[in-house]
C-alpha cells in the first residue's frame, strides 16, 4: 500500500468512531482525537512525503485482542509532514521542483498483554529530488512507546511514536545538504528498543517501570 502526501498536504478522509468488521474492531486512527499535527504547512511547500509498508499489515492488528488500527499509513504520513514543515520552508526554493521523501515503514506491531499496549514502528527513509529523482541520503529509525489503556483506546500510544518519528526524520533532514546529491547528514544506528518501551522520547519513563508514562500510565 502507498500513501502520498504532496506539498506536506495530507487529504485526510475516513469514518467517524471504531467500525466492527468480520469480529474485529477498527479504530480508524485519522478520525481519533489528537492525530499528531506539530506544524501547518504555509503556501505551496516543496516536500512531498510518500509513505510505503513492506510486509507491515494495514490496518495493524494489536495481537492479543480483536483490535485493529485503521489509516496507519496516512496517520504516519500526516505526523512526518507536519513536523517537515519548517525544515521545508526554510529550504525553499533551494532545489528546482523540491524534494521527495519516501519513507518506507519496514516494521510496525502492535500487542497487548492484559493491561498495557505495546507499539513499535520502525522506517527506511530517502531524500531524493523530485526532478531528475536524485538520491541525497537515506536513515533508518524507529521508536517504541506503551501505556496502560485498553486495545482499542490506544491512539494517543501509537500518536505518541510516530510523532517521534517525525521528530527524529526532520532532525536529520536538519543535518542534510539538500543541494547536493549523495550527501545526508548522517545515518543514525537503526536499533529498535527492546527493553525500554518509551524510547519515542515523548513520554519520560519517571517511575523508572521499565516504560514510558504514556496517556494513562498511572504506575
Amino acid at each position: 500500500m502507498r500513501r502520498i502526501a504532496p506539498a506536506l498536504l495530507v487529504v485526510l478522509s475516513a469514518s467517524l468512531g471504531a467500525i466492527g468488521c468480520g469480529g474485529r474492531q477498527i479504530v480508524p486512527l485519522l478520525s481519533s482525537a489528537g492525530v499528531p499535527i506539530t506544524a501547518t504547512p504555509t503556501n505551496a511547500v516543496p516536500l512531498e512525503v510518500v509513505t510505503r509498508s513492506t510486509s507491515v499489515r494495514d490496518p495493524l492488528p494489536v495481537s492479543g485482542s480483536s483490535v485493529v488500527y485503521g489509516d496507519f499509513e496516512a496517520a504516519l504520513g500526516h505526523a512526518i509532514s507536519s513536523a517537515a514543515v519548517p525544515w521545508a520552508d526554510k529550504n525553499r526554493g533551494r532545489r528546482d521542483g523540491g524534494w521527495q521523501l519516501f519513507v518506507e515503514v519496514i516494521q510496525a506491531e502492535a500487542e497487548h498483554d492484559g493491561a498495557r499496549l505495546l507499539v513499535t514502528i520502525g522506517v527506511r527513509a530517502t531524500l531524493r529530488a523530485r526532478i531528475g529523482g536524485a538520491h541525497i541520503g537515506q536513515t533508518e529509525t524507529a521508536c517504541r512507546d506503551g501505556g496502560l489503556v485498553a486495545p482499542g483506546s490506544g491512539a494517543p500510544v501509537l500518536y505518541a511514536c510516530m510523532t517521534r518519528i517525525g521528530r527524529d526524520l526532520t532532525s536529520w533532514l536538519a543535518a542534510a545538504d539538500p543541494e547536493h546529491p549523495g550527501k545526508s547528514g548522517g545515518r543514525p544506528a537503526f536499533v529498535v528498543p527492546g527493553g525500554v518501551v518509551g524510547n519515542s522520547g515523548s513520554h519520560d519513563d519517571a517511575d523508572e517501570d521499565g516504560d514510558s508514562d504514556a496517556p494513562g500510565e498511572s504506575d
